[in-house]
């Protein structure tokens, strides 16, 4: 081989072994700082995390008990519409009520 081609194969060579190690390098920096942020996450997301499923555990024990009341509110406002109903059947009522007893008592007016 001609001594000026293995000059140039070992610079060549010399050229990628420089290239490897700075990418290593780097490689071994990035890796730092992704264990520092991934570090940092845990240590920030965590008492988040738990803060918000405090909230939605909160928030989940309201809508439950809204639903509970409204269900009762449902409840009371039927009994009361059944009850006025009932009250007012009984009140426009031809046997017996406030109408009937209106009748009864201009009759005996008339007389």
């Amino acid at each position: 081989m001609e001594p000026i081609l293995q000059i140039v194969i070992a610079f060549s060579i010399l050229i990628i072994a420089f290239a490897l190690t700075y990418l290593l390098i780097e490689t071994a920096r990035t890796v730092s700082s992704l264990r520092e942020v991934l570090n940092l996450l845990k240590t920030e997301l965590e008492p988040a995390l738990k803060s918000v499923n405090g909230v939605l555990t909160t928030v989940n024990d309201v809508t439950t008990t809204a639903h509970k009341n409204i269900g009762m509110l449902r409840n009371v406002v039927a009994t009361a519409i059944g009850a006025t109903v009932i009250g007012a059947s009984k009140f426009f009522s031809k046997d017996r009520g406030f109408i009937q007893g209106f009748k009864n008592g201009f009759s005996k007016f008339k007389k």
